[in-house]
């Protein structure tokens, strides 16, 4: 009989092809783990600042036309001092600080105020009717979920 030679480094090899494939498998379901994990990381943060300004809304009711389909705020440092600020200088204050917050945690991040129906809304270019309609109020947040330039919306809706 004769013996064969190198069977086991046949043997070997195809092992470390079937192992050399499932650590490339694992590597890439870790790397689709870490990306929806910022991914969802993100629209927490989006919501939890949705959230936010809703809330300094309720606290600020009687101007909140202030608040409505405006685009940035102006950061007014006299409102937390013990001179005070009148409603609308407030509106502004909290307008800037959550304007800033979601440049600083959202890439691209940016957001609107405004009365909505929810209907024909698209990322970045929510449709807005008259700060008097009956429709709720919704806050909208975008950001670039993928860095890709594609946006990403959160939109939450409250009766103030």
């Amino acid at each position: 009989m004769r013996r064969q030679l190198g069977f086991n480094l046949i043997e070997v090899m195809v092992a470390l092809v079937i192992l050399s494939v499932g650590m490339l498998g694992m590597a890439a379901l870790q790397a689709t783990s870490i990306k929806q994990n910022q991914s969802a990381y993100m629209r927490t943060q989006a919501n939890q600042l949705a959230y936010d300004i809703i809330d300094r809304m309720r606290v600020n009711p009687e101007a909140l036309s202030s608040y409505l389909q405006v685009t940035s705020g102006a950061a007014n440092a006299d409102c937390l001092g013990a001179a005070g600020c009148d409603q609308d200088e407030m509106a502004g204050n909290d307008l800037s600080e959550w304007f800033a917050a979601i440049t600083a945690d959202l890439p691209s991040g940016s957001g609107l105020i405004c009365r909505s129906n929810l209907v024909g809304d698209v990322a970045g270019t929510p449709d807005c009717e008259s700060n008097t309609s009956s429709n709720p109020v919704v806050v909208y947040i975008w950001w670039d979920d993928e860095r890709d330039g594609n946006l990403v919306q959160l939109s939450v809706s409250a009766d103030i």
